[in-house]
């Protein structure tokens, strides 16, 4: 089937940051997958959190980096800097469905902090889901797409929202036996003040990357910015967005009146 242009998701990928301002925080999180033959990928997870101290300058208060290969979706080596032991656990675990109640069984105080290594394992099914787009790319534009297995459209509805049995994606499938799939504009690069360090896209590799800026507005009240974005690097070294997404709101911050 060729590329979608009627159910494409949102097409506007963010061209420049907000700037940070003073004591607000900025946390940025990518899940590389690239493809490591038949059935297999090299999963690259890193997160970081920084305060500013002003527009240009920031400190860092955590960061971290997971790597992991994968066999059918399984895992079946991971390692992490800084250190964690109890990374291995997860060995032949599959990152998919019930991967995350293993995640907050295994490291229920990772969740309860939400920290940086949590954020990362939480978000790796959704990333993994979404990964095997790359190469549908690549069988597109080379004429080479296979049809789904019968009832697949049927096993996918309800796993998420974007697979919701009445979104665009799941009657799609049904109808022609593929996902939709589509050729979005060239993703702009990531460079802005507190981004971590990653290291580049290779060919048919997906990149899942999020950031959330967290600043004081008044006595009161704090702003959020959250940015989303799906990326793929096509085999002509064209960086791709599938999706991109940025939001804000305000929060209100009350205190809890004390006692006695």
């Amino acid at each position: 089937m060729p590329f979608v242009t009627d159910i494409v998701g949102p097409q506007r990928p963010v061209q420049a940051w907000p700037p940070l301002v003073a004591v607000a925080v900025r946390r940025t999180s990518t899940i590389d997958t690239h493809p490591a033959g038949t059935g297999e990928s090299e999963v690259d997870l890193r997160a970081r959190d920084v305060v500013a101290r002003d527009p240009d300058m920031a400190d860092v208060l955590g960061e971290v980096c997971v790597r992991a290969h994968l066999t059918d979706r399984v895992v079946d080596d991971i390692a992490s800097h800084p250190h964690d032991t109890r990374l291995v656990q997860l060995l032949g675990s599959r990152v998919g469905p019930g991967f995350r109640a293993t995640v907050n069984k295994l490291l229920p105080d990772e969740a309860e902090r939400a920290s940086l290594l949590h954020l990362l394992l939480d978000d790796w099914v959704g990333a993994a889901l979404v990964s095997g787009y790359a190469l549908q790319h690549v069988a597109i534009t080379l004429g080479i797409e296979e049809k789904l297995p019968p009832g697949t459209a049927d096993n996918m509805a309800g796993i998420c929202a974007g697979f919701a049995s009445d979104a665009s994606l799941v009657p799609y499938a049904r109808r022609n036996g593929t996902i939709p799939s589509v050729h979005g504009p060239v993703a702009p690069p990531l460079v802005d003040a507190g981004m971590h360090a990653f290291e580049p896209l290779r060919a048919h590799g997906m990149r899942r990357f999020r950031r959330l800026d967290l600043g004081p507005v008044d006595a009161g009240s704090v702003e959020f910015v959250a940015h989303f974005r799906d990326t793929t690097l096509t085999a002509t070294a064209s960086r791709r967005s599938c999706t991109s997404t940025q939001s804000s709101a305000r929060w209100t911050l009350r205190r809890e009146p004390t006692s006695g």
